[in-house]
């Protein structure tokens, strides 16, 4: 374990720490060993190191400082020895001898192969970017695209497996900060003042962003932006001397530095405490190049880097060959210390493509059939009226659903965007009502606190002062709008869950099967229909290409896998029951399958019963005549959590509210904030797939 002091919450500056404590003491201060360090308290060595506890000194020297003393600061590095990883757990749980995870030694050699990479790019999360790997592309509005790798390893039924995968992102582009404001505000003509609207715009758009300034041609200085001034520079004005003299912010600069600023009805960006600001005139500053753009990016944002980054199958595959080849992991220095072999070669799985169902519509009172094709079919002429592709369903039921009453349930807790702070999440429960068909689903929302993943309302137990303890809650609702629509009670449950990553598996799990649990008892005393949990994930970096490009029985249009393909082998985790499905067909660049994870299954479902019924749930979507990628009930909690927030908040084009923006945002790290109750949906609403 290390600490540093004082404190940093700079990854890069804490690297540098360590940096220049291996370049004073060498590798002998710690045994001769050359540690991976991931830039927080976790330092690891391949061996035992010659102490349990010892303490180090260093001083780094500011190069964009003039006065030496300010730029020399002195470092105290703790290392204390905090455990030692046994690697004989890790074999056990890959041999599948050993149920728990050794999450804290993949986590090691996990970090041992990014620490190079983490020196030499731009670090966002598991991936890294640097303007080396291609063309930085205009995205629009002051930001750019950068391209890079994700990489993670994992265990699976293989062994310990690297994920490498493309990425990119958005940057900001490394300009003045007034051509950003220029661009990110669509404006033509720097010397009109700005709106309100306009300053509080860039204010959130800035706010963290790291400026050098270029007034003085012997001397570059960085600051973090934390905020902009309420009023124009040229009535900006700041006390110069102990007596209160005040001078305009305008005046100082000719008079210091004789610097003509221009644009003086904009406002300045602030530095520093609002007790003790530092004003910078936008036209004085540069945007540090290599910072990422964390917030929300606009519709024509989004298109645009995706047309910069979208490959077909067999381009992604090349330029992922490409960069392993480019990392160099058998060169790898820190792999080598630890004694890591990384195979460069892409990994060739077996795979299943599952039939597509036969589809049911009504024609005048007539039940008519028709066989998808690639993931796809035609109503055009088949109907004597506009279908109600609601009532499309398949024969899926038979025999897998047929004979006994199930209900399918699809929840997701979707979290406000980037940047809105005091903006509360919105959980989103839906569940099918028409058993034994499966195609009519009824929705119900509730809002919890910022960020939080477990659903709180699924089942909820309130006093009343008449009644006492009254039950309720959306799994609770929606059981009995179950059982009031068929006449039947569900004796199995279906559970897809959205938006949980690996790390929320069991917090997730546990509460939220015990909130299923509480619901079914409130109902009716013994009543515990059996439950399969199954998680649903679609933000991953696995991608599935044909073995052989261009093949037709193998590929469908655009190069991608034909749709219905499975994968339950090799790259699954050792233990558990998951599996990837690429349930629909490419439509440009490389198909992404989705996880699904079985967390719980009390149906004791086979793998191929519960591929085969997710397969072919994903032919049911009701807005298409297409298979989607994602099993609908996990799609149409995703949409209806959506479309709550934005009746909610309002279309901000025509000036609804924004969360998060101006004074919000700085009550929400003060403190807790309360949740805004969303309004109730109304029964009659309830009952329609409004989300559609």
């Amino acid at each position: 374990m290390v600490s540093i002091n004082p404190e940093s919450k700079s990854r890069a500056v804490n690297r540098e720490v360590l940096s220049e404590l291996i370049k004073l003491h060498g590798k002998t201060s710690l045994g001769g060993k050359l540690p991976a360090y991931d830039g927080r308290k976790s330092l690891y060595t391949a061996g035992s190191l010659p102490f349990e506890s010892e303490e180090f000194s260093v001083t780094l020297v500011d190069p964009e400082k003039k006065d030496k003393e300010k730029a020399e600061r002195e470092y105290k590095i703790t290392i204390l020895i905090a455990g030692r990883t046994d690697l004989y757990h890790l074999q056990q749980f890959l041999k599948g001898r050993q149920r728990d995870m050794p999450q804290e030694t993949i986590q090691v050699l996990d970090v041992v192969l990014r620490e190079s990479p983490s020196w030499n790019y731009v670090t966002v999360s598991r991936s890294f970017f640097s303007t080396t790997f291609g063309h930085r592309g205009d995205i629009g509005e002051g930001l750019e695209c950068w391209r890079g790798y994700y990489q993670s390893l994992c265990p699976t039924q293989m062994g310990l497996s690297l994920n490498i995968d493309i990425s990119a992102t958005s940057f900001f582009k490394p300009v003045t900060v007034v051509q950003f404001v220029l661009e990110f505000l669509n404006l033509r003509d720097a010397s009109r003042p700005l709106t309100d609207r306009d300053r509080v715009k860039i204010k959130k758009a800035l706010r963290g962003v790291r400026v050098e300034t270029n007034h003085q041609e012997d001397q570059i200085r960085r600051y973090k932006i934390t905020g902009i001034t309420p009023v124009p520079m040229s009535q900006l004005t700041f006390p110069v001397d102990e007596r209160g003299t005040r001078m305009s912010v305008v005046q100082y600069f000719m008079q210091r530095y004789k610097y003509n600023l221009q644009y003086t009805s904009w406002p300045c960006l602030q530095s520093g405490s609002d007790a003790r600001p530092v004003y910078l005139p936008m036209e004085a500053c540069k945007i540090v190049e290599g910072q990422r753009y964390s917030k929300k990016l606009n519709d024509k944002q989004v298109t645009n880097i995706l047309r910069a980054t979208c490959q077909r199958p067999q381009q992604r595959e090349q330029s992922i060959r490409e960069m392993v080849l480019h990392n160099k992991y058998a060169e790898d220095k820190f792999a080598q210390e630890f004694g890591i072999n990384v195979c460069s070669d892409l990994v060739s799985v077996p795979a299943r493509v599952l039939p597509p169902p036969m589809l049911r519509y009504h024609d005048s009172g007539k039940e008519k059939t028709c066989v998808p094709s690639v993931g796809q079919w035609n109503m055009i002429n088949k109907v004597g009226r506009p279908p109600s592709i609601e009532k499309a369903f398949t024969r899926f039921g038979v025999p897998a659903l047929k004979n006994i009453p199930t209900i399918i349930f699809g929840a997701d807790v979707t979290p406000p965007p980037p940047g809105e702070d005091s903006a509360s999440s919105v959980a989103a429960v839906v569940a099918s009502m028409d058993w034994p068909e499966i195609a009519k689903y009824r929705g119900l929302v509730s809002a919890q606190p910022h960020r939080q993943e477990i659903i709180e309302d699924l089942f909820s137990v309130t006093k009343d002062p008449q009644r006492g303890n009254v039950n309720g809650g959306m799994i609770r609702e929606l059981l009995i709008a179950f059982r009031r629509k068929t006449g039947r009670r569900p004796e199995r449950i279906l559970f897809y869950r959205d938006g949980a990553s690996e790390g929320q598996f069991s917090h997730v799990l546990l509460h939220e099967m015990d909130a299923i649990r509480k619901a079914c008892a409130s109902l009716e005393e013994g009543y515990m229909p059996p439950v399969t949990f199954v998680v649903v994930q679609k933000r991953h970096h696995t991608r599935l290409c044909p073995e052989v490009h261009g093949r037709r029985d193998m590929t469908d249009k655009s190069g991608n896998i034909l749709p219905g393909t499975v994968v339950d082998l090799m790259i699954c985790h050792p233990t558990e029951f998951d599996f990837y499905l690429c349930s629909h067909a490419g439509i440009q660049g490389t198909s992404r399958p989705t996880h699904y994870h079985v967390l719980y299954d009390e149906n004791h479902f086979t793998a191929d019963a519960l591929q085969s019924l997710t397969n072919n749930l994903c032919y049911t979507y009701a807005r298409c005549t297409r298979v989607v990628s994602v099993v609908p009930p996990a799609y149409y909690a995703h949409l209806a959590a959506f479309c709550v927030r934005y009746y909610v908040e309002g279309d901000r084009s025509n000036g609804g509210s924004t969360p998060g923006s101006s004074g919000q945002a700085a009550i929400a790290r003060e403190g807790p904030v309360e949740v805004r109750q969303l309004p109730k949906i109304k029964d009659n609403v309830k009952d329609v797939m409004f989300y559609c």
